[in-house]
Parts: structure tokens; C-alpha cells; sequence
């Protein structure tokens, strides 16, 4: 056992699936708690998961690396008392400071994330936070994952996991935080998504903005009507946008695609099936968007399939869509 260093004990399944997801900063890839704590020591995380309060104690003498040393155990608790982590340290005298870890979940159905982000440290917000659809990327600096997370939860396949870091803001800057998550084993409980964020940052340096999003950035400062999302070609929803959302567009992160007009969703519908039947580009003119005064936003779009998602899905499960704003009609009849 590694012993001077906190570990991160991911308890977000069923008991004989918890694994490890870090040593001290260092982000580990599912590793066993049978390889990671030695036995003796593993009825530990049980009694805290159990109890969700701590434990601290002396180790009994033994010929163990562990002898006479104290134990510190931790629970990370979400809003309902349950334990998403457990971090565990065995050293001598006081320990270091602990990982920064943050409890979350996500109902994959309705795409709602809420967390408790005061357990990721000083840098971070310390109320609860609840987000829906693409609000929950509002932080995001660099997620090179995100597209094969979100189709992930799209399937929500019974007893699913998902690992991966993403650069967030934070009141000091871009820090690392390493995700991990599962979902339910049965189509009852699938949806129900459990996770855990921890903050790497000392071992995994912040990721800058990618070339793409730099290129993105500076066809933006080109063109200011212009704006970009990511949307999902199953439903049409909204998954994040590339670019700051379009202003005074009437979005209140539930449910996205009420927002195009009744007589233009048949034309976006289409759109989507060029995409997913393989065109590499769809184009759209005058689309109309409802508006939070009442009127509607007219935008050209231009629909590009992307990279990403389930490995070798038969179709392209997100697109890129470029909206050029073209005009806003004044408030007319009222919107339904």
C-alpha cells in the first residue's frame, strides 16, 4: 500500500465494483481496492461508506507496512448523505492536505448535474449548483472528452462508467479535475448517474484551449454574428455552446428544441438526416428562434458532422452548427 499519500476511493457502485481513481494527485484508472488497500485495511471503506463519518485511529502493531500507523478515512457526501468517495490515508503523524473531491450526479433523462463543488477547495464556489443541459459547461475551459462522456450517458447502458479530465475555471484559473462516474445496473436505476470530481491539477497541468477552438475563436472576432454549438443528431438538443449562447435567445436549459419555430422544425429535421446519412455539410436559411422579448431571431445555419462519441457508431452522433443572426422581428404573437 502506498502509505504518506491520501487515495481516492471511488464508492459510487455496488461495493465489489469500488476502485481506486487516485493517489495523491495522480489520477488512476480504476484500480483495484483488492491491489490498492490491503485487505485488513479494506473493511475500513465499508464502515465509512456505511456511516458516511470518518475514522480515525491507530493500527495495530503488525509486520505489515502499516504497523502502528494512523489511519485517516473520509467520506466525499453528496446532498443525500450518500458517499461518493472515500479518501484514505496511512502515514505517520499529520497527514498532507487532503485531494480536493466534490460529490455530483446526473440524471442522464432530463441531463440535470448537481454538485457540491466546496469540497474541490478555495478556488471553487461553495454553495450547491444544479445545471441543466448546457449550462453545465459554463466552467469548461478544455474537455477533450466530452463528446464520448455525453454519448455515454445518451446510452446509459445498466452498469456504465466513465473516467477523464477536463480544464475548468476557477477563481485561480484553469485547474485539472478528473471525473468519474457510474450509473444503476438495472432500467429502473440507468439514468441515475453517480460521480465523483477531484482536483489533479499538481499532476496534470491545465490543457490551453485546442487548435480548433482557437481557430473557432478568431472566425468569431471575424464575423460577431456569428455563434456555434454542439448539438446531438438523435434529438436535436443542445449539448454545449462552442461560442457564448446567442443573446436574448429564449433557452432555459430544459428542453432546447421548442425553441425553433413550429413551421421551420420540419426543415431542421431534414437537416439532420442529411447529416446522419453521411452529407458532411447541411445549410439552413432564415431559421427563425424564439426570443425571450416574444419575437423570433432569424440565423443561417451551417450543420457539419464531428469526431467523437461512441467508438465506430454507424452514424455521426453530434454536429457543429454555425449560426450566422441575421435579424430579430418585434414581438408579435405571443409564442406557443
Amino acid at each position: 500500500m502506498l502509505t504518506g499519500s491520501w487515495l481516492l476511493i471511488e464508492t459510487l457502485g455496488r461495493a465489489g465494483t469500488w476502485s481506486m481513481i487516485a493517489a495523491g494527485t495522480a489520477p488512476r484508472a480504476w484500480k483495484s481496492i483488492q491491489r490498492a488497500v490491503p485487505s485488513r485495511l479494506q473493511p475500513v471503506i465499508g464502515a465509512v461508506y456505511g456511516s458516511g463519518a470518518p475514522i480515525d485511529q491507530q493500527l495495530p502493531q503488525s509486520r505489515h507496512a502499516w504497523s502502528g500507523r494512523r489511519l485517516l478515512a473520509v467520506p466525499v457526501l453528496g446532498r443525500d448523505t450518500r458517499v461518493h468517495a472515500v479518501k484514505l490515508w496511512v502515514g505517520d503523524g499529520e497527514p498532507p492536505a487532503q485531494v480536493g473531491a466534490a460529490p455530483f450526479t446526473i440524471d442522464a433523462r432530463t441531463r440535470r448535474v448537481d454538485t457540491l463543488p466546496a469540497g474541490l477547495g478555495p478556488h471553487f464556489a461553495t454553495e450547491p449548483i444544479s445545471w441543466l443541459g448546457a449550462q453545465s459547461y459554463e466552467t469548461i475551459e478544455r474537455f477533450d472528452g466530452a463528446l464520448e462522456f455525453t454519448a455515454t450517458l445518451a446510452r446509459s447502458s445498466p452498469d456504465s462508467r466513465w473516467l477523464g479530465v477536463a480544464t475548468v475555471r476557477s477563481l485561480a484559473g484553469p485547474r485539472s479535475i478528473l471525473l468519474a462516474a457510474r450509473n444503476g445496473g438495472t432500467d429502473a436505476t440507468r439514468t441515475q448517474w453517480f460521480g465523483v470530481a477531484a482536483d489533479v491539477t499538481e499532476s496534470v497541468a491545465p490543457q490551453s484551449k485546442s487548435f480548433e477552438a482557437g481557430t473557432l475563436d478568431m472566425l468569431r472576432e471575424r464575423q460577431p454574428n456569428l455563434y456555434l454549438a454542439i448539438v446531438d443528431t438523435a434529438q436535436v438538443r443542445l449539448i454545449r455552446w462552442v461560442s457564448e449562447p446567442v443573446p436574448g435567445l429564449r433557452w432555459s436549459g430544459a428542453d432546447e428544441r421548442t425553441i425553433p419555430h413550429p413551421a421551420d422544425r420540419a426543415r431542421i429535421l431534414a437537416a439532420r438526416e442529411e447529416i446522419r446519412s453521411g452529407a458532411q455539410l447541411a445549410t439552413l436559411t432564415d431559421i427563425r428562434l424564439a426570443a425571450e422579448n416574444g419575437s423570433w431571431i432569424t440565423a443561417d445555419l451551417e450543420i457539419t458532422p464531428l469526431p467523437g462519441g461512441t467508438p465506430d457508431a454507424e452514424v455521426p452522433e453530434f454536429a457543429l452548427v454555425q449560426m450566422e443572426i441575421r435579424s430579430s422581428s418585434p414581438p408579435a404573437t405571443r409564442i406557443r
